[in-house]
């Protein structure tokens, strides 16, 4: 997992993370030109939107990202999306004290 885009991801999803309810659990997707999609990832200089939906999904496959009770949180393009976990912040701490 590329640790600079993992950190950038992570940043903008604790924005999401705020306007979400307890138990909440919203698709994220990232932005691709000329496409509507929910919930709208700003756009990583030097990443692409592939590049970003893997992230997304690397991110809850190795649990540092809560998906609600989907077992698979998966879509297309993007991942469910329920909160950074502690590991998640851990994380996000670490790369902030580089």
């Amino acid at each position: 997992m590329d640790q600079k885009l993992a950190s950038l991801v992570l940043a903008q999803l604790s924005k999401i993370e705020v306007r979400l309810e307890p138990g909440d659990s919203v698709l994220v997707q990232p932005t691709i030109a000329g496409m509507r999609v929910e919930n709208p990832m700003d756009i990583i200089p030097g990443y692409d939107w592939e590049q970003i939906h893997n992230c997304l999904v690397s991110l809850a496959r190795h649990g540092y990202i809560g998906t609600g009770q989907l077992s698979d949180p998966e879509v297309s393009v993007g991942i469910y999306f329920s909160g950074i976990t502690p590991a998640g912040r851990r994380l996000m701490s670490s790369r902030a004290a580089s």
